[in-house]
């Protein structure tokens, strides 16, 4: 609908930070791996997961009513792929009538479903459900939670507060739905900040230097971020951002994957494409081959019994990868060549370019930017998966009491990569808040009717940069009533826009006769679940925790007791009791029952009464055997 206001005026406003108690946890919740990172004093410690890695695959299964996060889902996914899920942070926040959506519908071996307007997974079957469907935010929180514990358990006390990174393109809804993910987990989200800005706090640390300005080139699983900034010691500024939100390794993979299913098409004339046990096992397959042929000329493939006891055997070459993967070669380029010519810098005036994500790791890639940047100095050993979480951790820190105290603190200045506006009669985009902006920040605009006697008026609100709102993309609407009865022009509409320090946009209008008002944060519209949906979600998380909770403990318990009458066997009380016999039916029983558990304490069929039955059995079997021997 075609808004019917009249730009008069424009003022001004700024925020102030909050300051927070730390501890303060980084997390990089990324397309394909997350991490989490903690300052200590001036070092940053990247918080291994149970099994030592830095990093965590983002992936989430479901298996015999039972959640598994990270390695041993990714390790299951191809015996289980209806209920693995990955690739869950591009759809993050989005409207499901996205173009990501629909895409990833066709793409994903899981199953997507529409529900009143939200985007569910849908499982066959859960526990007493069937069908059973659960919300992205859901599933994402629940990899939160595990770094979340992670943290907690390495630093020996409860964890709430994260700074948490996110794309340079997310736009508000996006930013929103990760602040909810976060609630959902039992998380508060105390800042959000860009991925590539990340990266360059964490570049800039230890670094004694001058003015200059660097290229921060971020090519992950998911998402590839380009910002220019501005850098001296303890000071970085946005110049420019560029961004392609769905392009990243998962894509030259996804290439791979269709070029294996056409050579298996020639070979056998069996299609494959519908079949997602096979497809699993080549997409596993594309990712080990992508990343040999970073190093390697040539990659070997070998499947064993892919389909009807037929082996893949196959080999590509860099040449042909490089070929097959041409079209997102020259997205990359698109997005440099943008992020570059809003900089308004030469070539020459951009000193660093560091590369970031394992994307940046393809040979190609590499060349594309030695080509377009002939006079910069290319950092090439800042890639590293946790580099973003890196870079949160220090903004974490710097804003707790403590960190609030440094000398080595890092003042930060952000920019919105994109205009907002509303619309005003004949469809155009009247901007609020420019692009690159610097916020966090309050623009108010004044604005009148155009039509006599109105009561209402219809706040249509954009963003993009466009002068027609058709060319742009809308991200909320609301109506203001009780407005000035007059004649066209006379009433007087303030229409605010406040960016806060995430970057989230709240938009209010007033009548500035009646006093009539009302507001909207862009992010909360009808797709985003209410508060009350996200206490139900993490009461449900909570659960699901518990759950967990209580089988590990049934498991701790019955290692303590078996580790313990181990050691009581070697005192001398037993050793005079016991006869040779006796004494080796116990360490029999002990033994049998310690590799039971390490051959099933993984093991998400078994549930944790099982574990708790194993040590009531152990206990009488030793007990029986200690309590005919005291009879006698």
């Amino acid at each position: 609908m075609i808004q019917v206001f009249f730009a008069i005026f424009l003022t001004i406003t700024l925020a102030n930070q909050v300051v927070y108690g730390d501890p303060i946890i980084g997390i990089d919740l990324g397309t394909t791996y997350s991490s989490v990172c903690f300052q200590n004093n001036y070092n940053v410690e990247i918080i291994p997961n149970e099994k030592g890695f830095k990093t965590t695959p983002t992936v989430v299964a479901l298996s015999n009513d039972e959640f598994i996060v990270g390695e041993d889902a990714q390790e299951q996914a191809i015996i289980n792929p209806n209920n693995t899920f990955y690739d869950i942070k591009r759809l993050t926040g989005r409207s499901c009538y996205h173009p990501t959506v629909s895409k990833a519908k066709k793409n994903l071996l899981y199953n997507l479903t529409i529900q009143n307007k939200r985007i569910y997974i849908e499982v066959p079957k859960y526990k007493n459900e069937s069908p059973k469907l659960f919300s992205i935010d859901q599933i994402q929180a629940m990899v939160l939670t595990k770094l979340k514990n992670q943290a907690s358990s390495y630093l020996g006390q409860p964890i709430k507060n994260v700074v948490m990174t996110v794309p340079i393109g997310f736009d508000d809804s996006q930013k929103q739905a990760t602040i909810d993910i976060a609630k959902i987990a039992g998380l508060n989200v105390v800042k959000i900040i860009s991925e590539p800005k990340a990266v360059a706090i964490a570049y800039g640390k230890d670094k004694e230097q001058g003015e200059k300005n660097i290229l921060v080139f971020d090519f992950g699983g998911g998402t590839l971020d380009i910002t220019v900034l501005k850098i001296k010691k303890n000071y970085i500024e946005d110049i420019s951002h560029g961004s392609e939100i769905n392009l990243g390794g998962e894509d030259f993979d996804f290439n791979l994957v269709k070029y294996f299913i056409e050579q298996i098409k020639e070979s056998t004339k069996i299609d494959i494409k519908d079949n997602k046990y096979a497809i699993q096992a080549l997409k596993i397959e594309a990712k080990k081959a992508k990343e040999i042929l970073s190093s390697q000329k040539i990659a070997i493939i070998k499947i064993k019994n892919l389909i009807q006891g037929y082996d893949f055997n196959h080999s590509i070459t860099r040449e042909k990868f490089e070929d097959l993967n041409e079209n997102l070669f020259e997205r990359t380029k698109l997005t440099i060549q943008s992020a570059y010519d809003q900089s308004n810098l030469s070539k020459d005036e951009i000193a660093d370019v560091i590369l970031a994500g394992g994307s940046s790791r393809i040979p190609k890639v590499q060349q594309i930017i030695e080509n377009f940047f002939t006079q910069s100095k290319i950092i090439k050993d800042q890639i590293q998966d946790e580099l973003v979480c890196v870079g949160a951790a220090i903004q974490a820190n710097q804003l707790t009491k403590k960190g609030q105290q440094s000398t080595n603190r890092i003042v930060e200045i952000s920019k919105t990569p994109i205009s907002f506006g509303v619309e005003i009669e004949g469809g155009l985009m009247s901007i609020i808040i420019p692009k690159l902006s610097k916020y966090p920040l309050s623009l108010s605009k004044l604005y009148t009717t155009i039509h006599d006697y109105q009561s209402t008026v219809l706040i249509s609100i954009f963003q993009g940069e466009n002068k027609f709102t058709i060319l742009n993309t809308q991200i909320g609407e609301f109506e203001l009533t009780g407005i000035q009865v007059a004649k066209k022009r006379i009433p007087q509409i303030e229409v605010t826009f406040s960016l806060d320090f995430n970057g989230i946009l709240q938009v209010t209008a007033i009548d500035l006769e009646t006093k009539s008002s009302n507001n909207q944060v862009i992010a909360k519209n009808l797709l985003r679940p209410t508060e009350e949906e996200i206490q139900n979600l993490t009461k449900d998380n909570e659960d699901i925790q518990k759950e967990e909770e209580e089988k590990l403990q049934s498991i701790e318990k019955l290692k303590i007791y078996q580790n313990e009458f181990l050691k009581d066997l070697q005192m001398s009380e037993y050793k005079d009791l016991l006869k040779e016999i006796e004494y080796d039916q116990i360490i029999q029983l002990l033994t049998s029952s310690t590799q039971w558990v390490k051959m099933n304490e993984h093991n998400t069929k078994i549930k944790k009464e099982v574990f708790k039955k194993e040590l009531e059995n152990l206990q009488n079997q030793i007990n029986k055997i200690l309590n005919k021997k005291r009879d006698l």
